[in-house]
């Protein structure tokens, strides 16, 4: 997607998406177990420059609202980040080594209302046999929509809300997924 390119804008911002939520079993609800696998080639990603955070997968509510959760490439890292929590932690610390290779990332989640939530977040990188779990956060309400819902879904591809080419952020980006799994952790 390229930044400035109306054929990218939609809903008032740059990005070039999709998402499950025609898919009613893989929607999010209250009270549900899901552990979301995907895999992402950065292709030809320009590292190190710009501010702002490239969306590239995110547990979204309905209605609206704010993610839930989402994992993003910014300057040399890829991050997980819940906005409304204020969490926010590496989950690859340097991605240069990286670019143009197929990463696999995993997020479990229980999707609660109250404090009985969590967040499991994995990844298996080049040359890894298997997940590494990267960071975890226990306890925490990960259903909290600011506007009224009872779903939600994810969404993966490219969100730039923040990228500005006057502020130094790459005018392109090109990122690749595959492999993309719901699965349904209260019944496995």
């Amino acid at each position: 997607m390229t930044l400035n390119d109306e054929a990218y804008v939609s809903d008032g911002a740059p990005r070039s998406e999709s998402a499950n939520n025609e898919l009613l079993d893989s929607l999010v609800h209250v009270g549900d177990e899901h552990r979301y696998e995907f895999s992402v080639l950065l292709k030809d990603w320009e590292t190190g420059k710009g501010d702002a955070g490239d969306i590239i997968f995110q547990g979204k509510h309905a209605g609206g609202n704010k993610p839930s959760f989402y994992l993003m490439a910014k300057r040399n890292e890829i991050a997980f980040r819940s906005p409304l929590l204020d969490l926010q932690a590496a989950v690859v610390g340097d991605v240069r080594a990286h670019v143009n290779k197929w990463m696999r990332f995993r997020v479990d989640v229980r999707w609660a209302e109250d404090r009985t939530g969590y967040y499991k977040v994995s990844a298996e990188l080049p040359g890894e046999s298997g997940f590494t779990l990267k960071k975890t956060y226990s306890d925490v309400n990960t259903f909290h929509p600011e506007n009224p819902t009872t779903f939600g879904c994810i969404k993966w591809g490219l969100y730039r809300p923040a990228s500005s080419t006057a502020a130094g952020d790459p005018a392109t980006r090109v990122v690749r997924h595959d492999d993309i799994r719901i699965t349904d952790l209260s019944t496995s």
